[in-house]
């Protein structure tokens, strides 16, 4: 679960000039006091653009262990648990922060201590306690040292404010979310005003002020272009369901279309926002009446939480539907669909219940949850990294289409797709940084391939995307939609110099009679030649 629904936490600074000061800290005659201002500076840099963080939080550790002073490493260590949180790996993360906490109440560390509770604010909000998140939000300001920087401490305002609106507080809330528009428009922080102004946006929706809301959205949108300052997609989905709410469904549509129609330029930090944008879009092409789009892009988003098993927007996809089905006067499967809705919300609930206890155990009682942990890991159809359907899926699911093309007669087309330099990777930098890697390739191949295909990691570094109904053609300008859409990502500041790309082989099949084992090693021979031919590139046939 992020640690923000609609709302943003993350503070967005300037992108900093940390790379002179961290090349310093590397070198022989690195001081203390000269990785500290390394470390002022990549606290914040999770916040900003959490694939950016990868790399350099590794670095850092290497750095403060080799300085041996035991403060450091744990505020490093800080950081990567902030890393942690944002991947996903909230248990892990609690625990770090956690343990780091204490160590900093006995020994005094004030700046430790005050971070140590921001984020352990962050923490209780990913698991719905609202309540905690306000306590320690607060107390994280409250040990904030006078002489920190205002990045620093308008993060912890912001995380302040936050806890404050969710906890109903909404006049204290929009009191420190105007002192950190203060800050940034002291600082000359024009994404941190940004995120500012789309938290309170949100909070006047959620009050019922639209014309507040309205007022909110043009500020955003001047700050944006005065100072040439893209927009990201989770800001323009804010400004979306404003305009929609305001009675404006032409121009949300205008505002969210760019970030969805080209999948191959998207950014790695804005893929995993994409379905609840295109939920929004399919909304404001509803009130339009325009529902054969609402239904294609309903669909898609369909396809991306079934591909990442996200439950939440899931649900929220069964709720567009039947509200499609009444538009279009199919009451009938209206109805139906708005049951499946209320069923699966009380799933999801009772499910996010269960993992709530889940990850307190492992934050509390480590051993015994890590038992549990890894027999729900097992039993489970889904890749734990990358959160893409395993190949025990594939298996089954190949089994049963290849069955209904026999009967049927219609096409199948498989791409099996490798990365080309992984090892490399794994090797130089490290087998974490490997991770990240393969967690954004498994969006980019999600977001790439069209629905209904399903895309599933084998192991390793070797993913399979599957095409019902695809023929040759199609199978081919799919896969390669994916290489190019690999291939463009900017991997720099998770890889540095070392290349992301793809080599895939491609196998079409129709009617007939073929096995699971026999398509599949069709596919991988093509992907053996698409490999000896110069990498990077799609292989359809021998």
């Amino acid at each position: 679960m992020p640690d923000y629904h609609s709302k943003q936490t993350s503070p967005g600074m300037h992108q900093p000039d940390w790379t002179m000061l961290y090349r310093k800290a590397q070198t022989v005659g690195c001081t203390p006091s000269e990785f500290e201002q390394v470390l002022d500076i990549l606290e914040l840099l999770p916040y900003r653009d959490i694939s950016t963080a990868i790399v350099p939080v590794q670095q850092a550790l290497q750095v403060a262990e080799k300085l041996g002073r035991e403060d450091l490493v744990h505020r490093t260590r800080l950081v990567q648990a902030d890393v942690f949180g944002r991947q996903g790996r909230v248990a892990e993360s609690g625990r770090m922060i956690r343990e780091i906490n204490a160590w900093a109440a006995k020994h005094d560390y004030k700046h430790l201590l005050a971070r140590s509770h921001r984020l352990l604010g962050g923490f209780f909000r990913r698991v719905g306690d609202h309540e905690s998140a306000l306590e320690h939000a607060f107390r994280g300001l409250q040990h904030l040292p006078g002489e920190v920087s205002p990045a620093t401490r308008a993060d912890h305002l912001m995380m302040l404010g936050l806890a404050l609106d969710e906890a109903g507080s909404f006049e204290d809330a929009k009191q420190r979310f105007d002192e950190v528009l203060e800050i940034s428009h002291t600082t000359g922080d024009v994404q941190f005003a940004l995120y500012a102004l789309n938290n309170m946006a949100y909070t006047y929706y959620d009050q019922g002020d639209l014309e507040a809301a309205s007022s909110l959205i043009e500020q955003i949108r001047e700050l944006s272009e005065r100072h040439g300052f893209p927009l990201i997609a989770l800001l323009l989905d804010t400004i979306a369901k404003g305009e929609i709410l305001l009675g404006r469904p032409e121009e949300a549509e205008k505002t969210l279309l760019p970030v969805l129609t080209d999948p191959t330029q998207r950014k790695l930090s804005e893929l995993v926002s994409l379905p609840e944008c295109m939920l929004t879009v399919s909304q404001a092409q509803l009130v339009q009446g325009k529902l054969a789009e609402a239904q294609a892009m309903l669909d898609e988003a369909r396809h991306l939480c079934e591909d990442h098993g996200l439950a939440r927007v899931s649900v929220q996809v069964r709720l567009r539907q039947a509200e499609l089905y009444a538009a279009s006067g199919l009451y009938q499967q209206a109805y139906e669909e708005h049951v499946r809705f209320h069923a699966d919300s009380e799933t999801l609930r009772s499910s996010e219940r269960e993992a709530k206890v889940r990850i307190f155990q492992a934050v509390f009682e480590a051993e015994e949850a890590r038992k549990s942990s890894e027999h729900f890991r097992e039993m489970a159809l889904r890749d734990p990294l990358t959160g893409l359907r395993n190949r025990r899926f594939i298996d089954q699911y190949l089994d049963s289409l290849l069955l209904r093309m026999q009967e049927s007669g219609e096409s199948l087309t498989v791409a099996i797709i490798d990365l080309d330099y992984f090892k490399r990777i794994n090797d130089t930098l490290s087998h974490e940084v490997g991770d990240t890697v393969l967690i954004n390739v498994a969006k980019i191949l999600s977001v790439s391939a069209a629905e209904p295909a399903a895309v599933a990691r084998l192991g390793g570094e070797e993913f399979v995307a599957i095409f019902p109904r695809a023929d040759r053609r199609q199978g081919e300008e799919l896969a390669n939609r994916m290489c190019r859409a690999i291939r463009n990502a900017h991997w720099s500041p998770i890889t540095g110099v070392i290349p992301v790309t793809a080599s895939i082989g491609v196998h079409t099949v129709q009617g007939g009679s073929i096995n699971r084992a026999e398509l599949l090693a069709v596919a991988d021979r093509r992907l053996y030649l698409a490999k000896r031919s110069g990498k990077d590139r799609v292989v359809a046939e021998g």
